[in-house]
């Protein structure tokens, strides 16, 4: 191309002042580019910056709440794992504690304060800390120091506390050591945990107490986009084990749990973040894109009366800096505005404090911003870019006369016979031929207008979808069950599901039998009596089709050594007799025929070692764990079919009333005598081992499950009528008939009062004096989603305002195209009229090219967009056991007629536009 060098240009004011007139004949489309622009920042910032805010607050509230920002830990590790661990690239931080024992204060030995533990660098400084706030002072350094909590230095009646302050503790070191210790006190912290808090103490202390080596709690946390069963999976396959029976125990880690509540999992938000980028890039680029056009004849005019490539290029780039800089403007306002104070105010205060507070929960993240900033400044001088490339390559004739038509291929023409089509039919054939004039354009435009509305529609899916009341709608109405004993209720057991997320098991428990039952173990006991049952079966508004009683009975287990051996390889040298009794109270549940029928198809479809007939025709009793066996345990448990074990009944109720009465030496004697009768059972073999945590398994609701070293048995109705004891009722689930539940609350709650009262008061069976027997807690439903209302509505402003601000950039992008793509074309529309064309064959040619992107978004939503959801389903499923899929008809109707009516008004626009102007053409 010939530039002419010649012309003398010694004016600056000139390229500015063409800049200026450039854009004053640009008025619409700069307008729809700095809206873009606008929409753009405010977009990328809120839909990037609200869930980055809610995930890195769950996070925080997690670790504080677990106590610790550790997902795993190897018990019992030696040095040779600890070196091997932090050498492991999917590890970030691995770290050493030793758990001492308990500490009391010296004169109250009976009632722990603290657990008492040393944890070195990494385990403080990246596990222990980030799980507390209000840290005073500093991590012990000598034997004398000691770092306590705040509710540990309540405990103690020390609310003032001050460094170096003398404690004096009694510290259990192991199962039969104490030790009276006097420290100083170094420092202090707060902690959020319902868990006994942490006294830590020095390496040096550790020494002194003898405690032994490799006798390490080895912490970890794995990368985050690692899943607990894959990190179990492989620490098994590298670390060396001592033996068959050393634990590793992982979980999730804090980040990758607050991900996968919010998106079901990092392959969805990655999914989700193209997406979303992709029609913000098209919402701004499609603009300059789709105009583009009747720049290059501009631009190609100043070319012809003498201006240089680099006059051009300055003419076309202060244009672009301008909108670039008043859109960056007014979108990084409007982003602060929305961000902090807007969507906090709506929120309110409460949500706030749910979560920690606004001091960890914060949306607006200046580096997302900035990432805004740029990438729609990027796009726009991308598009800009390439305008100016397009002038660069053509000559001053070309560009001048510029349509765009440089790919349209020229195909010779043949004669055929064409049908006669009435007006409207010629203008929508019209129509469809200016849509396919450019094809690449129609097609580009469309998938990019499809790309915003579609993620749209799939925010609006996985939030319907991951709503917290597909939780507890997942709930009975009411959840009953016998209470743990007030020994137990002191170690918190029974309570845990007040702390935990909302999802888990309520009646997953760290509590075994002993603690279960210490205030009224005797056979008789049933945590919800037979009165109990009879009061509730006589109320109305129960819907006992869909209601459910796990029943079953609490009793003594005698298992064979090999038997138990996949629980404690070790168990062989407590005795030399082949069975083997526990120590404590085991649960024996009923099941009823169609959760056999379940469990037979599970165990077929996984090909488990498992004997079922057994179970089924009452032979066999299957033992059920929470993920308790490691891999070597697991092969253990596929010897262990067919081993023997049967069942003691516990103690008649006058026998543990007088039992009570005896002492330690003289009950030992009564039981020689035999005095304390024991009824046993026939004779089971074991079905074998069931991990009721792993995929797939069948929902069978247990009662009080997952205490370490207690056993959970399954058993058929036949098999249970071979055990000398009546059965009970361990817990309830009640639903209600609609518009029942609030009577039925009353009086179920009414009902519990009562029979709490009455057995408060029956103090002849427990161990410790003047405690009455356990009672009854219910769980309503009705009180979770009060509880959880606050944040609920938290979660649907916070990410109904991702997907308004998605379906606004969504529809800004359709209206862009449609405007832009109409405004480029006056020049053409004004020759078709000076033609012949009336107003209303060019509203009907208008519209039915509306209707062309119209119906091929609408294709594209109904084939690829049904099947991309397909796909979400499967995976949100797949990743959140709530998660409850709906089909967006009634969202994908209305979005559908705004683009109808979009399409409307866009044609108004411009023929009120196109009528406001007065053009000649020769």
């Amino acid at each position: 191309m010939f530039w002419n060098k010649d012309i003398p240009n010694n004016n600056n004011g000139v390229i500015p002042f063409l800049a200026r007139n450039f854009s004053g004949t640009k008025k619409v489309r700069n307008t729809l580019l700095f809206y873009s622009a606008v929409i753009s920042i405010i977009a990328i910032t809120m839909v990037f910056g609200i869930p980055s805010g809610k995930i890195r607050a769950e996070e925080i509230r997690w670790i504080r709440e677990k106590g610790t920002a550790s997902s795993g830990m190897v018990v019992n590790g030696t040095e040779e794992q600890y070196n091997k661990l932090r050498k492991l690239d999917y590890i970030k931080h691995a770290g050493k504690s030793v758990f001492i024992g308990e500490a009391a204060e010296t004169c109250k030995i009976e009632d722990a304060v603290c657990k008492v533990a040393w944890a070195d660098f990494v385990s403080w400084e990246y596990f222990m800390k980030p799980a507390y706030t209000n840290i005073i002072g500093k991590y012990p350094e000598n034997s004398k120091e000691i770092l306590l909590s705040e509710r540990a230095l309540k405990s103690l009646g020390i609310s003032e506390p001050k460094q170096d302050m003398e404690i004096n503790l009694e510290v259990s070191i192991g199962l039969f050591h104490r030790s009276k210790e006097r420290f100083k006190l170094c420092g202090w912290y707060k902690d959020f945990s319902n868990e006994l808090p942490i006294g830590y103490v020095s390496r040096g202390k550790i020494d002194q107490w003898d405690f032994p080596e490799n006798h390490y709690t080895l912490l970890f946390r794995q990368s985050d986009y690692l899943g607990q069963n894959k990190t179990e999976e492989k620490l098994y396959q590298t670390l060396p084990m001592k033996n068959n029976g050393q634990k590793i125990i992982v979980s999730d880690t804090a980040r990758y749990i607050a991900v996968s509540k919010l998106t079901g999992g990092y392959e969805m938000a990655v999914l989700g973040t193209v997406s979303i980028l992709c029609g913000i890039f098209f919402l701004v680029y499609n603009v300059l894109w789709i105009s583009m056009n009747e720049d290059i004849r501009n631009l190609g005019l100043l070319n012809t009366i003498g201006a240089t490539e680099k006059q051009i290029t300055k003419i076309y780039r202060k244009q672009m800096q301008y909108m670039m800089l008043k859109g960056s403007v007014w979108g990084i306002l409007l982003s602060v505005i929305v961000l902090i104070f807007i969507i906090p105010e709506i929120l309110g205060i409460h949500f706030f404090e749910e979560l920690g507070g606004k001091t960890i929960f914060c949306f607006f993240r200046p580096w997302i911003l900035l990432i805004a900033v740029i990438f729609v400044n990027g796009t726009i001088w991308m598009a800009s870019e390439r305008v100016i490339k397009k002038i660069v390559d053509m000559s001053c004739v070309k560009s001048a006369v510029y349509e765009g038509n440089d790919s349209i291929k020229r195909r010779k023409k043949t004669k055929k016979m064409i049908g006669k089509r009435t007006a409207a039919g010629e203008m929508l054939y019209l129509a469809w031929k200016n849509v396919t004039l450019h094809k690449t354009r129609f097609v580009m435009t469309g998938m990019s207008m499809f790309l915003g509305i579609f993620s749209f529609l799939i925010m609006n899916v996985i939030i319907e979808g991951c709503d917290y009341i597909h939780i507890i709608e997942k709930y009975p109405d009411f959840l009953l069950a016998g209470e743990f004993s007030e020994y137990g209720k002191s170690y918190g057991y029974g309570e845990e599901y007040k702390t935990r997320e909302i999802d888990e098991d309520p009646l997953l428990t760290q509590g075994d039998g002993m603690a279960l039952l210490y205030d009224n173990d005797y056979d008789e006991f049933s945590p919800i009596s037979k009165e109990i049952n009879k009061k509730i079966h006589k109320l109305e508004g129960v819907d006992w089709k869909k209601s459910n009683s796990i029943e079953g009975a609490y009793l003594n287990t005698v298992i064979s050594k090999r038997g138990i051996q996949p629980y404690n390889e070790g168990i062989s040298d407590i005795s030399e007799n082949n069975m083997i009794e526990g120590f404590s109270w085991d649960t024996v549940q009923i099941l009823k025929p169609e959760e056999i029928k379940n469990l037979k198809k599970y165990i077929r479809e996984n090909q488990l070692k498992i004997d079922i007939e057994s179970l089924e025709n009452g032979t066999g009793v299957l033992i059920i764990h929470d993920h308790m066996l490691t891999p070597e345990q697991q092969k253990l448990a596929e010897n262990a079919v067919g081993e023997p074990v049967y069942f003691k009944t516990m103690l008649s109720r006058e026998d543990a009333v007088r039992r009570k009465d005896l002492s330690g030496s003289e009950q030992e004697e009564e039981q020689k005598k035999g005095g304390f009768y024991q009824k046993s059972s026939g004779v089971f073999s074991i079905c074998g081992y069931l991990d009721s945590q792993s995929d797939d398994f069948p929902e069978i609701h247990q009662s009080w499950h997952g205490a370490e070293g207690s056993l959970y048995f399954f058993i058929s109705e036949n098999g249970f009528q071979k055990i000398p004891t009546e059965k009970k009722t361990l817990s309830m689930e009640l639903n209600a008939y609609p518009g029942k539940e609030s009577y039925l609350k009353s009086k179920i709650k009414g009902i519990i009062a009562e029979e709490n009262n009455r057995r408060s008061k029956m103090t002849e069976v427990s161990l410790d004096e003047g405690a009455g027997e356990a009672g009854i807690f219910v769980i309503c439903k009705s009180d979770l989603i009060r509880q959880k209302e606050i944040y609920m509505r938290g979660n649907r402003i916070l990410l109904g305002s991702i997907s308004i601000i998605l379906l606004i950039a969504g529809l800004a992008n359709y209206f862009n195209v449609v405007i832009t793509g109409m405004y480029a074309r006056r020049k053409e529309f004004r020759m078709m009229q000076s033609i012949g064309m009336t107003d209303k064959q060019m509203k009907m040619m208008l519209y039915g090219e509306g209707i062309c992107y119209f119906l091929f978004i609408t294709g594209l939503l109904l084939t690829a967009g049904t099947g991309i959801l397909l796909c979400i389903k499967v995976y949100m499923e797949n990743k959140l056991s709530y998660f409850v899929f709906h089909w967006p008809v009634l969202i994908l109707t209305i979005i559908m007629f705004c683009l109808l009516v979009m399409n409307m008004l866009g044609i108004c626009f411009i023929k009120k536009k196109n009528s406001n102007e007065h053009c000649e053409f020769s």
